[in-house]
């Protein structure tokens, strides 16, 4: 069953910046050269469901400041990628090619709604599928999974980063039976002093107007947002329409996009977000972004925690291959399931590998989150220090 279905889905937004090209200074690492090192990467393009087109556009920028740097181990690094359709059947055709046709080193940054069906030529290709967003059920249980994206945990982390006035909470979730178990999960880490009403929002609802109805006779202070992020926006205009202007809207990234951006700003709504991760990892991806978009042909969302996640996986891929010492996925995989403070560049607080990970879904080993919040049309993080899930308080 999928769990992250709804709050992977991000709508088209964002662009590249007009100064794409390397710096001009400093000393130029030597060319890579021999085999590329190929990296697989499985995500929706052309399809009528869950299209992300971005996931693969940040992998290659990565790849080409990975290059730009002199590549990994003096080898280039390659982007095979694999448009899934967002279909299992898509993804099937995918795991042939890029792990059986094309052997590529290891998957990296898959968007994870399809991965279910690549995880058993996984098995037959000896292989892993690093920094997945581990958006189903059994990519969350599986070995050969590595989740850096926080799933689900932002929404236990959210609590702690509540202001002390906020004293009553609407969690909005979709209408799903998955997002309703998640909603009670994370609902038990508010203190007992904080009210948290559930509030459910159809799947493809277009009517918002009951929902913010709801929430204002709840007499909420804040709301949680845990739906399909094309829905986020209407729902706060909406909201904002019918007189909630002082509403906090507490929303864990995954659900952003480049609308809510937007529409935050533009209606100078309260505020706070729950970040992946953290300014280490949004600053130097904005700075790739500059120089090696549009050699890679640019990139339609810089906002979206796919796109970020994608870019990350390459990026700390060049600082593990080397320490690993050599190109070979069983090596890698024996390296990682021994890290227990894994260095992510600042994105995350140091991530354990040998810890059980998350209650009910333990391939997620990253506990932390950090907050910020959307301001003047721009995600910025308001407490550097990650913060870490606690345990439940009801």
């Amino acid at each position: 069953m999928l769990l992250g279905v709804t709050l992977a889905v991000a709508a088209c937004g964002g662009g590249s910046s007009d100064s794409d090209k390397p710096d001009a200074g400093g000393a130029t690492a030597p060319k890579p050269t021999g085999a590329p090192i190929k990296l697989g990467l499985m995500t929706g393009i052309q399809t009528d469901a869950v299209s992300q087109p971005w996931v693969a556009q940040a992998a290659k920028i990565a790849a080409a400041a990975v290059n730009a740097d002199g590549g990994i181990l003096g080898r280039p690094v390659e982007i095979d990628v694999c448009d899934d359709h967002s279909t299992p059947q898509g993804a099937s055709v995918c795991a042939q090619k890029l792990l059986v046709e094309d052997k590529v080193l290891m998957m990296s940054g898959d968007d994870g709604t399809q991965e279910p069906s690549l995880l058993p030529t996984l098995d037959t290709a000896n292989t892993i599928s690093w920094a997945s967003l581990g958006a189903a059920s059994p990519s969350l249980q599986n070995p050969r999974v590595y989740v850096l994206e926080p799933v689900l945990v932002g929404y236990r982390i959210l609590p702690q980063m509540l202001p002390a006035s906020s004293k009553h909470v609407a969690y909005v979730s979709a209408d799903s039976a998955v997002a309703q178990s998640s909603a009670k999960v994370s609902a038990s880490y508010y203190p007992p002093s904080v009210t948290v009403d559930q509030v459910k929002l159809g799947l493809t609802a277009t009517d918002f107007q009951p929902t913010c109805l709801q929430i204002k006779q709840s007499g909420a202070d804040t709301a949680v947002a845990a739906i399909n992020p094309r829905q986020l926006a209407p729902l706060i205009q909406t909201c904002n329409q019918i007189g909630l202007t002082k509403l906090m809207w507490a929303l864990p990234s995954i659900v952003l996009t480049p609308q809510v951006v937007e529409t935050v700003t533009n209606l100078k709504q309260p505020n706070l977000v729950v970040l992946a991760f953290g300014e280490g990892a949004i600053g130097a991806f904005n700075d790739d972004v500059a120089k090696y978009a549009k050699q890679v042909g640019g990139i339609t969302n810089t906002i979206g925690d796919s796109a970020i996640n994608a870019w990350l996986s390459v990026k700390l891929l060049a600082d593990i291959i080397p320490k690993v010492g050599v190109v070979d996925a069983v090596k890698i995989r024996e390296y990682l399931d021994k890290q227990t403070a894994l260095d992510t560049q600042g994105a995350t607080a140091p991530i354990d590998f040998t810890s059980p990970g998350v209650t009910g879904i333990p391939r997620v080993k990253n506990q932390s989150a950090s907050q910020g919040e959307i301001k003047d049309g721009k995600l910025v993080v308001t407490v550097e220090k990650p913060f870490i899930v606690g345990k439940p308080q009801q």
